[in-house]
């Protein structure tokens, strides 16, 4: 045990050192450790280095649950990390570096690296349920992408974009370049019905296994160039276009939050039954370019508030699946002759050759699937904010054309075979294509934010509740594969109407150690009315909470200890595996957790 001991404490030593050599590297830096305001000598240069380091240490705080555990394709996650184990002891650090000339122009570098040592051994056994793939066979462990992103040590870069400011006869105009952020519209919580939609992918692995993380970590940049215009000083117009993509990031697949062994890069292959499964196949992606974007906002002194309008043109940043099975099981030899395929068993028919040949087939690998990414999405938005009587209010709404919707897996099968199959297609989707259903929706949120003062219970307390909402208009693609086909009766099935809320609230204590303030973040999300009609939109009765107490030390050490729980609904057959889920955090609701973090920013 002691050398055991010694070894972990070697390698995370030695992992701590690898991400502060790979973060500096990202960065091109090099020199002091630590810096927040380099003096140049020069008064119109300002150069700052910041470094955010943050420990996460958390316990499962929940037993596994038999549901998940008999789901071969939902229980890789679950499996990994035992009842009442430790599920993440991870540092990260967060290295920004801003270089600023005459207060106009400039440039930003940022990157992160990571190294979580829970994961440098793993609780599950059940090879026969792993959607790890080694060799064509089941394996333990995990895949390569996931060991770099949840395991580490690695590191990335984030921001890398120069910006300048004009004055064009007394207009201003703000231009930047590189890759960066940018979102438009009202919403604080709500990404996926916000109309800032698809202006960045979101990390929600590092969100939902990283307590504490900032919201800089969560939106991963793009590459594009945009400009802001003060044409009058109650108007200013925006302009984006991209030169990058990137799909959202989930939790992937064995991570502790994974919720769905097959998805998105880490996802290897699909369980179909105990002795087969189909392996991942090449994904299907939009272009680098063609995402743009226009907003005018204008605030007269009439409403004193701000309208917002915006017109967007995006790809999804979620997929739709595609299986292709290269076997038609229960087809007669006679039958598969006839129509013009091989027999490789009197009952099984080989009617897809590029898809598996015939050792992965015998060795159980019987098709492939893979991701697919819509793009020409339109995005019609308008938006307002305004105080009222001490509060913030903003609302935006925002109309969708060419939507994609929550569809069944689709298959890729033969012509005398895709009729007899809802949804089914017979060729594939091409760049920027996607076969799932597609169609025009409705999108609302509406936020309030402020500041209680102080009360006999608390010193002061900032709060934000947002209300989400989603409607479809109709289905314009494939609308067999549309979960809200009639022929679908999963729990998941959309309504024609979603309503969602979140919660944030924040009391605070001055002072209540000489340099300490203490605070108690509880945060709410749940789906209140239907099932939304797009990707992660909000399911009635799925959605988590937290309960914390932080301690906020001089304003630089900041500590916190959180309770996170999720809750959703499942439905089961009688072997009690998951047939369908409404929502993500219905796969996770035994993965309750108590975590501790501890930050500071040099």
């Amino acid at each position: 045990m002691k050398n055991v001991y010694r070894a972990n404490k070697r390698r995370s030593g030695t992992a701590i050192r690898l991400i502060a050599l790979a973060v500096a590297a990202a960065l091109g830096a090099s020199g002091a450790a630590h810096a927040v305001e380099l003096d140049t000598g020069n008064p119109d240069i300002s150069v700052r280095w910041d470094n955010t380091f943050r420990y996460n240490l958390g316990h499962r705080a929940h037993d596994q649950n038999a549901s998940i555990l008999a789901s071969p394709n939902y229980d890789d996650g679950d499996r990994n990390f035992g009842n009442g184990s430790i599920v993440t002891n991870r540092l990260d650090i967060l290295s920004e570096f801003d270089f600023i000339y005459k207060k106009n122009y400039g440039f930003r570098l940022s990157a992160d690296g990571w190294y979580d040592q829970a994961y440098e051994s793993l609780d599950n056994r059940h090879i026969a349920s792993s959607n790890h793939i080694v060799n064509g066979k089941p394996a333990l462990g995990l895949p390569n992408y996931t060991n770099r992103y949840f395991h580490g040590p690695s590191a990335q870069l984030l921001d890398a974009f120069a910006f300048g400011n004009f004055d064009v006869d007394g207009i201003n105009v703000n231009t930047k370049a590189g890759r960066y952020t940018v979102f438009w519209g009202e919403a604080l919580l709500n990404p996926i019905n916000s109309l800032s939609y698809g202006q960045a992918s979101l990390d929600i692995g590092k969100l939902l296994t990283v307590p504490g993380v900032t919201a800089k970590e969560l939106f991963r940049p793009r590459p594009q160039v945009s400009a802001q215009i003060q044409a009058t000083p109650t108007l200013s117009l925006e302009g984006q276009y991209y030169f990058g993509w990137e799909q959202v990031f989930y939790p992937e697949s064995g991570s502790y939050m994974d919720p769905n062994d097959a998805v998105l890069k880490g996802g290897q292959s699909l369980y179909i039954n105990a002795a087969q499964r189909v392996l991942r196949g090449n994904d299907i992606t939009p272009s680098d370019h063609g995402d743009w974007g226009l907003a005018m906002r204008w605030t007269p002194e009439l409403i004193d508030g701000t309208i917002g309008l915006y017109y967007r043109q995006t790809s999804d940043i979620q997929p739709q699946v595609i299986v292709a099975p290269a076997v038609a099981p229960n087809v007669s030899a006679a039958a598969c002759k006839f129509l013009g395929f091989k027999s490789l068993t009197p009952t099984v028919c080989y009617i897809n050759p590029s898809m598996a040949s015939v050792p992965q087939v015998l060795q159980g690998n019987i098709g492939k699937y893979m991701a697919s990414y819509a793009d020409g999405i339109d995005i019609y938005g308008a938006s307002f904010a305004k105080q009222i009587l001490g509060v913030s209010f903003s609302a935006e709404v925002n109309y969708r054309r060419n939507m994609p919707l929550v569809s069944v897996p689709i298959q890729l099968l033969p012509a005398a075979l895709a009729s007899k199959v809802p949804g089914a297609i017979t060729t594939l989707p091409g760049e920027g294509e996607t076969a799932g259903a597609r169609g025009n929706t409705w999108h609302a949120v509406t936020d309030f934010a402020g500041v209680v003062p102080k009360t006999a219970l608390f010193d002061t307390a900032n709060y934000i509740v947002e209300f989400a909402y989603n409607r479809w208009d109709k289905v314009t693609q494939n609308p067999a594969a549309f979960l809200g086909a009639a022929t679908y009766t999963g729990i998941d099935k959309p309504t024609k109407d979603f309503i969602g809320t979140q919660v944030n609230f924040t009391p605070t204590w001055f002072q209540v150690y000489p340099g300490v303030d203490l605070l108690m973040p509880l945060t709410y999300s749940m789906g209140l009315v239907g099932n939304s009609s797009v990707t992660f939109g909000g399911n009635k009765g799925n959605g988590n909470f937290s309960i914390g107490i932080g301690a906020d030390v001089r304003t630089k050490y900041r500590f916190d200890l959180k309770y996170i729980g999720y809750e959703g609904r499942v439905a089961t057959n009688a072997a009690g595996v998951i047939t369908s889920s409404a929502g993500l955090a219905s796969l996770l609701r035994d993965r309750n957790y108590i975590d501790f973090t501890f930050q500071t920013t040099f």
